[in-house]
């Protein structure tokens, strides 16, 4: 904690530093807070290195920018905004290539995600450039356990971008090795305005929602947005409900020289964990079967928040400082029942939770954790040049704990009935420097970078259940990562690109509490040195882009080699999870990507305006060596991963006509190898492919009625067709007599939502 605390002063004081260091050193001579690379489009009014005004960028640019060096694309605010009720920040990013997304309960709960093959915690999912992935056990969602852990809501955030592969090191993060996703904060606006609707739909959802945004008083802008919704799920025993809140701020200083801004969020969410389940109950009893309360389930309550304090400054007309401060808490507790009555082998099925003893039917799982740091970047644009030298501290802790009872609620009497007490600190740091070089007018450009990681890990464990001692386990990483990328223009729309990285991944927390009460061959219990290490990634990616007026494509191969892939194996009598070492593997596939805005196409049938984007990937991810682990088993080389889809499309359109908005979006996600539950390692077990379509429409109507200016009427189906399909989450059990099953958790069926938003 006093890390922690340590931390969030640092940055407090850097911001200080930063806009004291400004005072000094002010100039008149720029106009903007914005340092531009030499030949960039941006927005008119904003000003390059050399001060001339640049014009507006392509419509096609938005989401597929040409001159990138790397694998790069954007989610609009339009597609944000006019999302379904029931989709999440992960889920809505099945609009890209290469990413499946599920959910497998209401607002988020039991999320998983792919991106390129890489699980969650395998790349970095960031909110303006801060990693909100947690450091000691990767992911964002879903993490350790946390069933619903859920910071960022469509409500907090209006486009993302989409970093494929390691990328260049300004953008990159400490798990980017499948690519970084960037979540662009919703920011307040000079006019004043405000909104406030509800709705409701399938499985007795009701959604509330209300923001306000201040307009500018003096000189702060200011908007505030509330959103909450509650469901019953679509499955039985799977109620929901989620309230976030989101606030954002910013005002100039030194005659608009430079700015501080602010976000904040908090997140509150609470419900029962849907389970995976039995194919053969799923038949017997509907799409909508879960256990049943008496024989098993799990209560979560999570809370959230995300606080960033930034400034940028203008140091010189071609020098552009910024300095972020972070601080975040996530707390995460769950009450899971499990009746010894039903325990194999007297049932035929593996029940979640629980065991055979009738003094365990009770656990409380509690996951408490702070982290806070600071982010600096300072930019330097040359006639052909743009530096950039930047770097982040982020130090954290967690307290993870688990107590057992026989009777609710479970008493904490620590060293008696907790199965485990622990407590850990990490500090992660990086510091990086990238060039971008344009030449010969601006057709090529070249971006070489370097970025130096480090990270400090401590874990200890208390006497507990399943900790005969207590003991501690630390150790120190670091790493070197190189990346280049370079675009050439070939013909005027038409760029080629390349890339090449090495990156690393530190390994998990539960690579560290599984080395603290092991039996030697003696048979008494030691810590054992940490023996497992980090995952190294070398990423190489070709690509070409093509734009000519709104329609713009994509389309590239990559690779990415991996030494000491992670695998992770579960007890099948204490339930803990435990990572290890498995060999080297190869992820690689190719992407295609097709945006257009069409404009009034139909015109002489149909008014109004469209646009349309199709995605197709091909991604394999199989073992290139073979190794043999006594709890995981044995992988042969060229096996495939598991929970990676081989092939991945999605297509939507959108129209547009006075005041009218109807869109589609559909995706189809190929048949995917299921692990087995406890080992972590493929089965030769797939899951069925499907594909589900996705309609909206909503209508703004004009309104004068007091304050209000209008009211939008909005229809969502989502699963138009109503297909059945399992969740990234499904696996391979064994029953009593020993054999295999496919254990899943559903999908969301059809659903229909409608709402009704007043603006002022």
């Amino acid at each position: 904690m006093d890390a922690v605390k340590r931390g969030f002063g640092l940055a407090i004081i850097s911001v200080a530093c930063a806009i004291s260091l400004r005072t000094a050193l002010a100039q008149s001579t720029s106009l903007s807070g914005n340092v531009v690379v030499p030949g960039d489009t941006v927005n008119a009014g904003s000003v390059s290195a050399s001060g001339g005004a640049q014009p507006a960028e392509p419509v096609a640019s938005k989401t597929l920018p040409l001159k990138a060096t790397y694998s790069v694309s954007k989610i609009t605010k339009a597609q944000v905004r006019n999302a379904s009720p029931a989709t999440s920040a992960q889920t809505i990013l099945n609009q890209q290539p290469s990413i499946a997304a599920t959910q497998s309960g209401p607002n988020g709960m039991r999320t998983n995600i792919t991106f390129r093959s890489f699980n969650s915690g395998q790349f970095s999912e960031t909110f303006e450039g801060i990693a909100v992935n947690d450091i000691f056990n990767s992911g964002v969602t879903n993490q350790a356990s946390n069933r619903n852990n859920v910071l960022v809501t469509t409500n907090d955030f209006d486009g993302v971008d989409i970093y494929r592969g390691i990328n260049n090191p300004a953008v990159n993060s400490y798990n980017s090795l499948g690519g970084t996703i960037n979540y662009k904060a919703r920011e307040p606006t000079d006019g004043l305005f405000g909104e406030a609707g509800f709705g409701y739909g399938s499985f007795n959802t009701f959604d509330y929602h209300a923001s306000i945004n201040s307009g500018v008083v003096g000189g702060l802008k200011q908007m505030v947005s509330v959103e909450r919704q509650t469901s019953d799920g679509w499955q039985q025993n799977t109620s929901d409900q989620n309230n976030n809140l989101y606030y954002a701020a910013e005002t100039p200083f030194l005659d608009g020289l430079g700015k501080i801004y602010g976000n904040f969020i908090y997140n509150t969410n609470t419900g029962f964990t849907p389970h995976t389940v039995p194919i053969a109950l799923i038949d017997q009893f509907g799409q909508n079967y879960e256990w049943p309360t008496n024989e098993t389930y799990s209560y979560n309550k999570d809370t959230n928040y995300f606080f960033l304090l930034g400034t940028t400054v203008q140091l010189a007309s071609n020098i552009n400082l910024d300095v972020k401060g972070f601080f975040g808490e996530n707390d995460y507790t769950r009450t899971s029942y499990g009746n010894p009555a039903f325990a194999q082998p007297n049932f035929l099925y593996a029940l979640p939770n629980t065991g055979s003893n009738p003094a365990h039917a009770y656990h409380l799982y509690g996951y408490f954790g702070q982290d806070a740091g600071i982010q600096p970047s300072l930019k330097i644009a040359l006639p052909h040049n743009m530096i950039t030298i930047g770097g982040n501290v982020t130090a954290g802790t967690i307290h993870s704990r688990e107590y057992f009872s026989a009777t609710a609620p479970v008493p904490i009497i620590p060293g008696v009935n907790n199965f485990w007490n622990e407590h850990d600190q990490r500090t992660l740091g990086s510091i990086y420097v990238q060039d971008e070089i344009s030449l010969f007018n601006d057709r090529l450009k070249i971006t070489p970078g370097v970025k130096y990681l480090y990270a400090n890990t401590k874990d200890h464990d208390d006497l507990g259940y399943y900790y005969a001692i207590a003991g501690s386990v630390s150790n120190t990483e670091h790493y070197t990562s190189p990346t280049i990328g370079a675009s050439y223009e070939l013909l005027p729309g038409l760029d080629a690109y390349a890339a090449y990285g090495q990156n690393i991944k530190f390994p998990d927390i539960s690579a560290y509490y599984g080395n603290v009460a092991v039996y030697n061959p003696a048979g008494n219990p030691i810590v054992e040195p940490l023996h497992v290490q980090p995952e190294y990634v070398k990423d190489y990616e070709v690509g070409l882009r093509y734009e000519t007026g709104g329609f713009g494509a994509t389309v590239d191969y990559y690779r990415e080699d991996f030494a000491n892939t992670f695998v992770t194996v579960t007890d099948p009598l204490t339930q803990v999870s435990t990572t290890s070492n498995g060999g080297s593997s190869r992820y690689q596939g190719e992407e295609l990507q097709l945006t257009n805005d069409f404009g009034p196409i139909f015109a002489a049938y149909v008014p109004g305006d469209w646009s349309g984007y199709f995605n197709y990937a091909h991604n394999e991810a199989n073992f290139t060596s073979s190794f043999t682990d006594s709890a995981a088993g044995s992988v042969m080389a060229g096996q495939p991963l598991a929970n990676v889809p081989d092939n991945l499309i999605s297509l939507g359109g959108a129209w547009t006509w006075n005041g009218w908005r109807a869109s589609a979006d559909g995706q189809y996600v190929s048949s995917e190898y299921l692990n087995q539950s406890l080992a972590g390692t493929p089965t030769n077990f797939t899951t069925p492919p499907y594909f589900v379509l996705n309609l909206g429409v909503e209508k703004t109507i004009p309104v004068k009625l007091g304050i209000m200016k209008a009211l939008v009427v909005a229809f969502h189906v989502d699963n138009l067709f109503n297909r059945r399909y399992f969740t990234q989450e499904s696996n391979i059990k064994q029953d009593s007599n020993g054999n295999n099953y496919a254990s899943v958790l559903v999908g969301q069926p059809q659903a229909f939502y409608g709402s009704i938003t007043a603006k002022f």
